[in-house]
């Protein structure tokens, strides 16, 4: 089965939101750029394909993960305060690791197709 990009990134995402539910988010985000990148035609296969479908989940579970309330004492959330600075670092921190994640899943998905159909690379 070969897609599109777009669609193959939202198959991906749909994939990932599901595995969200069982597995660790850096398992999950390694998997949706490997499959993001196998799912995707071969002319266009390329790494980049895994690494834009890991930074758009990765900054839709952070974005997620602000409006769902997390389950603490009310003495505690009394006191915290909004902190700019540390939301930014976590936001940057957090697309740099999604990046690497997917750049990782989907190399390993570039390499591994290369090497499972090498009669269809060998024109090229």
């Amino acid at each position: 089965m070969e897609f599109g990009e777009t669609s193959s990134i939202i198959i991906s995402l749909i994939l990932g939101g599901i595995l969200t539910l069982l597995f660790d988010n850096i398992f999950v985000i390694a998997f949706i750029g490997f499959i993001s990148t196998y799912m995707v035609k071969k002319e266009s296969k390329t790494y980049i394909i895994g690494v834009i479908a890991a930074l758009i989940f990765a900054i839709l579970n952070f974005f997620g993960g602000l409006i769902l309330v997390p389950n603490i004492p009310s003495y505690i959330a009394e006191n915290i305060g909004f902190d700019f600075p540390n939301f930014i670092i976590g936001f940057l921190v957090t697309c740099i690791l999604a990046g690497i994640l997917g750049f990782l899943g989907g190399f390993i998905a570039e390499k591994a197709y290369k090497r499972i159909n090498i009669e269809k690379y060998q024109e090229y």
